[in-house]
């Protein structure tokens, strides 16, 4: 299982930190010449337009608006709503270290995510059955830890069934699928659930990239591109390899990986293609 790394900050701080620091250049004011004017320290004012603070406080950010000269009433109050948001806890707090960094607070506020899978089911996309198997395989998980996990897993895919789901588009590797076919408890209903989704869901696509495609621009690591309400200078990629996983948020990394994912679009089966040879494995392997 891939290591954890450090967290990005959240949608909502990134955001905040955006505005922040853009208010600050307009104003025309140095990171020390803040720090002097309100007698802090200059990492606090880096960590406030960084989005990496843990206690930031609407007195902090009053004082910030003041010497920036923001006094509308309608943009003060819209930056002191993104750090109300910014500091919601999700669901997801419940769970702790049972994901990876920041994953469910990014899907949770995504409009739009695209995912590539090599070796895998996508999370978002796996029964518990097969969940279950998976973490089973990781032979230094406690049983009490792969229930947790198990469930925390569940829980985030509950973001398709919201009354506003994100448009989510999935490329799955041919082999992610076939490696189930041993175990048939777990590749029926595995394989049932990719059908049903791509044959009914309108918001989720999904592609299978099969064997016979050889080699594409794409293989490598997993990876999922989360575009935010259109704001593309917000989107980031997730990537995960066998032994690490992390984000990507510089622009020109986050346009290699959607030429990537349109490259594999490009690549693999058409939808109707794809749900058709799924159909075809389940009828040939059950």
């Amino acid at each position: 299982m891939a290591a954890k790394q450090p967290s990005l900050p959240t949608v909502g701080k990134r955001q905040l930190a955006r505005e922040l620091r853009r208010s600050r250049e307009a104003a025309k004011f140095t990171l020390d010449q803040v720090a002097d004017e309100l007698d802090w320290a200059k990492t606090k004012v880096h960590n406030y337009e960084h989005g990496r603070w843990t206690r930031g406080n609407l007195t902090d950010l009053r004082a910030l608006l003041d010497l920036y000269g923001i006094h509308e009433p309608e943009r003060r109050a819209s930056l002191e709503n993104l750090m109300r948001d910014a500091k919601r806890r999700g669901w997801w707090s419940a769970f702790g270290d049972a994901f990876d960094g920041s994953l469910p607070a990014f899907e949770d506020e995504a409009t739009q995510m695209s995912s590539y899978e090599p070796v895998f089911i996508p999370g978002l996309l796996q029964k518990r059955e097969y969940a279950t198997s998976l973490m089973n395989a990781y032979a230094f998980l406690a049983p009490d830890d792969i229930e947790r996990k198990v469930e925390a897993r569940m829980r985030r895919q509950e973001i398709l069934n919201r009354q506003s789901p994100p448009i989510v588009s999935f490329v799955i590797e041919e082999a992610a699928v076939q490696r189930m076919i041993g175990i048939p408890k777990v590749f029926g209903p595995q394989v049932q659930h990719l059908i049903d989704l791509a044959q009914n869901a309108s918001h989720v696509s999904i592609q299978v990239m099969p064997l016979r495609s050889g080699l594409h621009g794409a293989l490598g690591s997993s990876f999922v591109i989360l575009d935010f309400a259109g704001d593309y200078d917000l989107s980031i990629v997730h990537t995960e390899t066998a032994t690490r996983s992390g984000y990507l948020e510089n622009k020109e990394e986050v346009a290699l990986h959607r030429t990537m994912f349109t490259h594999a679009c490009g690549s693999a089966l058409s939808q109707e293609d794809s749900s058709a040879l799924l159909t075809g494995l389940l009828q040939q392997h059950t």
